[in-house]
């Protein structure tokens, strides 16, 4: 796309031109990644149709002044360092949103492509919509489930209603996983004073990617980790060797500082929430914990799709620079090993890519686009322990040192979610999906029918609307598949008189005639079982 882009930029001046032409405040003309933005000082927004009118060929005298473009008494800032060029005349508006750059300032943000001819506008926009099936951040716009406003900065993510649910979905599910392996779910602040983090060793190895301040005399610091809280946890009483193992859980709010260029949407954020998770055990009780640990991953990336070939187990060993004694590294890595070949896993080793406290396992996962991803991570930390002093009271009165385990099984969600969002590309399986039925009456007459079967649906907690708008009901269908909603439920004449549905799902797939209770009762079962597929479906044609 950069061959593109200085006529991109001449696009969004002719664009900014034309708003000023008419009397409308264009203050600035940039570049994203795929299109050009032009800003509007506004008190009000600005719709799709009405910035679409601005979206034509002009006969300016561009003149580029340094950080200025100017065309007789019309003048914006330019936010680019790249040259306008070209003769663009074929323009498709993509976006509004608003943004406050300043307290008492609203900025419309138009954003749009230009091209010189209408057949590269059409190749546009057909890559465009296959882009727009596999990027996480088309994919999140569109179905509306987060973005990034400039008011909040670069990385930092905010949440819509959709995109929480689907969060939820997996913090519950990873919950129910939590649970059955006896973890404690604990809940930990944000800030510290950073004598934690001097203890910790975070400060000296984290401190550029750390957000540390200054106040009431206090240097304090945001979590980049939520490992040193657990171990405050642990600490507030004497433990027993009868206590081991202790595991705590944290869907924990972490920050960390990236580089503004290494953000990618959700692949690369400076806020985001961990599925975290840390162990505090026996030397003798490593193997079995690791062992279970690695059983419950596998059993949570075969929920998702990605079990046999598509996931790859590595063993990363001592580093050149690492702390504790040969002896624990030995046990720890045979621990790590025995649990594996106890699995009968294959498993590839890393030599000398363990952490400098100790080895780990990781898993990566081959998604449907054939790329690797690393996800899971299980490490041991003789590291922490030492550092903070643990001690359990042992059967003979001696106080000893447990070992720490630190796991993640989606990693960081924010990123898992990026993940599935491109792997399914955007068809997110029913459980996940944030409308998992729409109901489509055909005409207004069997409204009242569509409400009780809407009514039926959400009384059994399927996420379910009514979508009775004046287009054609293909029209209807059609913007349901392209929202991913998993169910289309048409309701005619024939259906209410007969309390029944004709249902309809990914594929095409339609039955006629389901009684409403049986099709309620197939979807709210494969939601119930996170089923990876359409089951219900099948379920409704015997």
């Amino acid at each position: 796309m950069e061959e593109y882009k200085g006529v991109w930029l001449k696009g969004g001046i002719i664009l900014a031109f034309n708003l000023l032409a008419d009397g409308k405040k264009a203050v600035a003309v940039g570049l994203g990644e795929r299109d050009f933005y032009v800003d509007v000082e506004m008190d009000s927004s600005m719709s799709l149709a009405e910035a679409k009118k601005y979206a034509k060929e002009g006969n300016y005298e561009i003149k580029i002044e340094g950080k200025k473009a100017r065309a007789g008494n019309y003048e914006v800032s330019l936010e680019s360092d790249v040259t306008p060029s070209g003769n663009p005349k074929y323009f498709e508006i993509l976006n509004i949103s608003v943004h406050h750059p300043t307290p008492d300032k609203q900025y419309v943000r138009i954003r749009g492509v230009a091209f010189e001819t209408e057949e590269q506008l059409k190749d546009y926009m057909n890559w465009l919509e296959k882009a727009s099936e596999t990027d996480h951040r088309i994919l999140g716009e569109k179905m509306d489930l987060f973005s990034f406003p400039e008011e909040a900065g670069p990385g930092l993510v905010l949440y819509h209603p959709k995109g929480q649910i689907i969060r939820n979905e997996l913090i519950d599910y990873m919950k129910e996983i939590n649970a059955s392996m006896g973890y404690q779910e604990v809940y930990t602040t944000h800030v510290y004073r950073t004598i934690l983090w001097k203890i910790s060793g975070h400060y000296e190895m984290y401190k550029d990617k750390m957000l540390i301040f200054t106040h009431d005399d206090e240097e304090l610091g945001i979590k980049p980790m939520n490992c040193p809280a657990h171990i405050l946890i642990y600490k507030s009483r004497t433990r027993s060797y009868k206590d081991l193992p202790i595991r705590f859980s944290e869907f924990g709010n972490v920050y960390r500082w990236e580089q503004k260029g290494e953000l990618y949407g959700l692949l690369r954020v400076r806020g985001f929430t961990q599925d975290d998770g840390h162990v505090f055990l026996r030397e003798d009780q490593l193997e079995n914990e690791v062992k279970m640990l690695i059983s419950k991953t596998l059993e949570v990336l075969a929920k998702f799709g990605f079990k046999g070939d598509d996931v790859r187990i590595n063993l990363s060993t001592r580093p050149d620079e690492s702390i504790g004694t040969d002896e624990q590294w030995e046990k720890a890595i045979n621990a790590l090993v025995n649990a594996l070949r106890s699995l009968n896993l294959k498993y590839q080793v890393k030599e000398k890519e363990g952490a400098f406290y100790g080895p780990k396992i990781d898993f990566d996962i081959r998604d449907s686009l054939g790329r690797w991803w690393q996800l899971s991570t299980i490490q041991v930390d003789f590291n922490l322990p030492e550092r903070f002093k643990l001690e359990y009271v042992d059967k003979d009165g001696s106080k000893k040192r447990p070992v720490m385990v630190h796991r993640a099984i989606y990693g960081s969600i924010d990123r898992f979610l990026a993940i599935l969002l491109e792997h399914f590309k955007g068809k997110l399986p029913t459980w996940l999906s944030p409308i998992q039925v729409r109901i489509l009456p055909i005409n207004p007459e069997v409204r009242e029918y569509a409400e009780k079967v809407l009514s039926k649906l959400v009384s059994v907690k399927i996420r379910a609307e009514i979508d009775s708008e004046e287009e054609t009901l293909s029209k209807r269908i059609k913007k349901a598949y392209d929202d991913g909603v998993p169910y289309i439920l048409i309701i005619g004449k024939k259906e209410a008189e007969s309390n029944s549905v004709t249902i309809r799902a990914r594929g095409n797939i339609e039955v006629k005639g389901v009684p409403l209770d049986k099709c309620v009762d197939a979807i709210s079962k494969e939601i119930q079982n996170r089923d990876l597929t359409n089951t219900a479906i099948e379920k409704v044609k015997q």
